[in-house]
């Protein structure tokens, strides 16, 4: 067996660490098979990298004259063959390498992919073309990693994965619920969390963090109605006098405390209340935030310019002038939607209009349109139902008949024409009015 190199790339919360751990930990480490795990992000300097290694993998150095990089390319690709040792080598975050050192990035992923090599390099980052944009030199001797890229979790994904989870906390044997009974979320609100989540980001974390402070807030509110049940309870019992106030310094538990727990005690997975789309909404509204408005302030000047290139196309034609009698309605300036092509020439005409924006190349423009698709900010728009507003497609941007749809609304567009260039940005917007 030859070492070999995989690149796991994806968007933040899409499993790719937890994945690749798990399988990491099922293999057992003995004599020929050694196992080292670094995150990248606690290394402070490349000769960490270096000293980690070694240690983590059992080959401390004998001699401290020894060079650590000529001892580590001497067990990872060593001359001879009489070692059958393999060591699988997990890297988190590797992209922060390229801040200390893009001499120890390449050498990990060279000494990985010769072929009498001993190393299994697992490397984990959210860019999906780095080792494109940063391993050139491998590139051109034909030594490229194979690459393993985590979509974004989609709607019923997410549904599917927290549904599942809330039914294992369901008791063994409890026949008194249908067999498609979901404790303590109600299924649309499960739903509702799911689309808001996929939109955004399709982070599944955020999408667990969200269903956990949800239910917290459910908690609260069955523990405030519960004390006031027995608060209520108490002053039926004795109408004509008003409870005394408790003593918070008592070592003792009162007794409406230990009523109030008692009466929780009571309650089950099966019988618990269930938080609804309403308690998730106001979780998500303080968890999530506007999602839009977040990815829009992140773009570039030229990222900005195509989205208003865009929307200049569907912004309506004037009408008559304000004191004709007879008015028409508005029309679209494209029957249709306008496909990448449509939108390259209009981005052109209004960019060298005025000298406003020097114009990228056609390639140039649809890697940018692509970007923006990912993001969720732009979609196919293929006639039909189309997709999920926010999601990306599958298929990404083809070529320059494929019609798109803007995703983003024209106030929260202008609300981002902020900062350099914002004057030109908002020329665009404007069109050809």
């Amino acid at each position: 067996m030859s070492g070999r190199c995989l690149y796991v790339s994806g968007p933040p919360g899409t499993g790719k660490s937890a994945l690749i751990n798990e399988i990491c930990n099922g293999l057992k480490a003995n004599a020929s098979v050694r196992k080292a795990s670094i995150n990248c992000m606690s290394i402070k300097g490349a000769k960490d990298i270096y000293l980690k290694l070694i240690n983590d993998l059992g080959e401390n150095i004998q001699e401290t004259a020894i060079d650590e990089v000529k001892h580590l390319q001497s067990i990872f690709c060593p001359r001879t063959k009489s070692t059958k040792k393999m060591f699988v080598v997990t890297m988190d975050e590797i992209d922060h390498l390229l801040s200390l050192d893009l001499d120890i990035f390449y050498s990990l992923f060279e000494w990985s992919l010769k072929p009498k090599s001993r190393l299994i390099l697992l490397g984990i980052a959210n860019a999906l073309d780095l080792t494109d944009r940063f391993l050139p030199r491998l590139k051109a001797r034909n030594l490229k990693p194979q690459l393993l890229p985590f979509l974004p979790y989609t709607a019923p994904q997410i549904e599917l994965v927290i549904t599942t989870k809330l039914k294992f906390l369901l008791p063994l044997g409890s026949d008194d619920k249908p067999q498609d009974f979901i404790p303590f979320v109600h299924p649309s609100a499960i739903k509702f969390c799911s689309k808001k989540v996929a939109a955004q980001s399709g982070d599944l974390r955020k999408a667990f963090t969200l269903i956990s402070r949800t239910i917290d807030l459910v908690e609260k509110e069955v523990k405030r109605a519960h004390q006031d049940s027995a608060a209520a309870r108490r002053l039926q019992l004795s109408p004509s006098k008003p409870p005394l106030s408790e003593n918070p310094n008592l070592s003792s538990p009162s007794r409406s405390s230990m009523s109030t727990a008692s009466s929780l005690a009571s309650l089950t997975a099966s019988s618990a209340p269930r938080a609804t789309i309403a308690h998730v909404a106001q979780v998500s509204a303080a968890t999530l935030g506007n999602g839009i408005t977040e990815r829009l302030q992140g773009l570039n000047l030229q990222q900005k310019a195509v989205l208003c290139a865009l929307a200049s196309l569907e912004k309506p034609v004037g009408s008559l002038q304000a004191g004709s009698i007879y008015q028409t309605p508005t029309k679209p300036r494209l029957v249709g939607k306008p496909t990448v092509g449509q939108l390259y020439e209009t981005y052109c005409t209004l960019c060298t209009k005025e000298n406003a924006l020097h114009p990228l190349t056609k390639t140039e423009f649809v890697d940018v349109v692509g970007g923006l698709e990912t993001l969720g900010l732009v979609g196919e728009g293929s006639g039909g139902t189309g997709f999920l507003k926010g999601t990306p497609s599958k298929k990404g941007i083809k070529g320059e008949k494929t019609r798109m749809m803007n995703w983003v609304t024209g106030k929260e567009l202008e609300q981002c024409l902020t900062g350099p260039g914002s004057a030109i940005l908002k020329r665009l917007l404007a069109g050809s009015e």
